[in-house]
């Protein structure tokens, strides 16, 4: 399986949220993206537990590494494990529910959305990186995300 497609998906659906007009169609993008993710992270399970199954033994299953900036051995080095396979499926549920339980959210509710899929993305890249940098990348990509859902759209004490 290519993992990035992990990455692709969320960042696809939310630019797709962007020119769209009314705030129904941008709940309705927002759901059937984060419902495509919840079934590829169930394909995944599926296709890891396959592997497993078949005796492939190896630490990290589906792993892609591709050089990035090769003076500063800089790569996008990607697998799973059964801890990371378990993190993107709990990811895959939070985003749908994040989705469902914001539904009726009217403040910015295109922002929302959108930066909500922008925070799958990240969350997905941590969670299938094997090198350190590409870690810290995704990692950074979603606390922008984060901050701003937490700053706008937060209750209580944001500090």
């Amino acid at each position: 399986m290519n993992l990035s497609l992990l990455i692709l998906l969320p960042l696809v659906m939310a630019l797709a949220i962007l020119p769209l007009k009314t705030l129904r169609q941008v709940r309705l993008v927002s759901l059937a993206g984060s419902v495509i993710q919840l079934i590829l992270a169930f394909f995944l399970l599926f296709l890891y537990w396959k592997e497993r199954t078949n005796g492939n033994r190896s630490t990290m299953l589906f792993e892609d590494n591709y050089t990035w900036y090769a003076p500063l051995n800089i790569n996008y080095h990607i697998g799973v494990d059964g801890i990371s396979v378990a993190m993107i499926l709990l990811t895959a549920f939070v985003v749908t529910a994040g989705v469902l339980v914001s539904w009726n959210a009217e403040k910015y509710g295109k922002e929302f959305f959108f930066l909500l899929l922008f925070l799958s993305v990240g969350a997905y890249g941590f969670f299938i990186s094997l090198d350190l940098f590409t870690l810290f990348f995704f990692l950074e990509l979603a606390v922008i995300p984060k901050f701003l859902l937490i700053g706008i759209w937060g209750r209580g004490k944001k500090e």
